[in-house]
């Protein structure tokens, strides 16, 4: 028999269009422009972590984005104000309690903004759609290295291959591919510090390392760490945010790092999207900008035990 009925009640259906209202006037209060970016494009990230839809029988090559970030920052060097957008994005290969491949995102950007002010901001709105009359969450910042330390004690900045090599067998990590350094700190950083934090606490980690900078400019006063933070609240990642990089010259050697380590790992070619870098030589103005899970936002509001809880229909019977 076809389960064609959806996996949201009734009650999380109103809830969820009540939340979504509460998030737009959040934006509107602080004059945050909404705008709609297209869903499918004809470049898609290079991140060698993230598996990209293709859509294959289109006569031009088109990707379901993964986010809307290059086409907002696009917006930004055209002149846009701050922005922010509430849209679907897509990810292959992420199904599960806390990912469904199509899901809904929160981004915005704030021209000017420090890493401080936009991790500020990160907070109150998340502490706006969970906090309740009968819970409190409580907040706290801490450096990606001081994570490390009050864990694991020690430093990232001391781990060496052997050392990195030896964590990963202690805590039975192991990963399907052959993966850099930088990338086997983050495996242990996500699969044994992250889900020892506080689940009564939204937790801001800052200052990742320099290897893990992304799209975040690198700090200037200490280039061994990026501008770039995470939000979680226990062990859910929320939000993930940088103080952008503006320099397309630095992007470029980034993106083109990401086209190697795809090619050593037999990982699809994907190219490097020139309409970002030539936005970026045009003048993408200094800004921080943020991306939001909403779903996970929204599951953990309510309350639910599965993210297809909040969603209309999750992707095992769309």
């Amino acid at each position: 028999m076809s389960h064609w009925q959806p996996t949201i009640s009734l009650k999380n259906l109103q809830a969820r269009a009540h939340v979504l209202d509460r998030v737009r006037d959040f934006f509107s209060q602080r004059n945050v422009l909404e705008v709609e970016t297209p869903l499918v494009c004809s470049h898609t990230v290079t991140e060698p972590n993230i598996k990209s839809f293709s859509i294959a029988n289109m006569s031009s090559g088109r990707y379901l984005q993964t986010s809307p970030e290059y086409a907002m920052k696009r917006l930004l060097a055209s002149g846009a104000p701050d922005i922010f957008q509430i849209c679907k994005s897509f990810r292959d290969g992420e199904d599960g309690t806390h990912h469904n491949p199509e899901f809904t995102m929160i981004e915005w950007y704030r021209l000017g903004y420090t890493l401080e002010e936009i991790m500020g901001e990160t907070v109150s709105l998340i502490v706006e759609i969970l906090n309740t009359s009968d819970r409190k969450l409580s907040i706290g910042y801490v450096t990606y290295n001081e994570l490390f330390e009050k864990i694991l004690d020690l430093s990232f900045f001391d781990l060496t291959e052997e050392k990195i090599d030896q964590l990963c067998i202690d805590h039975r990590l192991q990963s399907q591919h052959s993966i850099t350094k930088a990338q086997k700190i983050d495996f242990i950083f996500s699969h044994y510090i992250v889900p020892k934090l506080d689940v009564n606490a939204i937790t801001c980690v800052y200052y990742y390392p320099a290897e893990q900078a992304a799209l975040a400019r690198l700090n200037a006063l200490d280039h061994s760490v990026a501008e770039r933070f995470e939000v979680f609240c226990g062990g859910l990642e929320l939000a993930n945010g940088y103080v952008e990089l503006t320099d397309p010259g630095t992007q470029l050697a980034r993106f083109e790092k990401d086209q190697l380590t795809r090619k050593e790992n037999y990982l699809p070619d994907i190219e490097i999207d020139q309409y970002l870098l030539n936005a970026q030589k045009h003048g993408l103005p200094e800004c921080a900008g943020v991306a939001v899970g909403f779903d996970r936002l929204l599951m953990l509001a309510l309350e639910a035990s599965s993210i297809e809880e909040v969603m209309s229909f999750s992707w095992k019977n769309a």
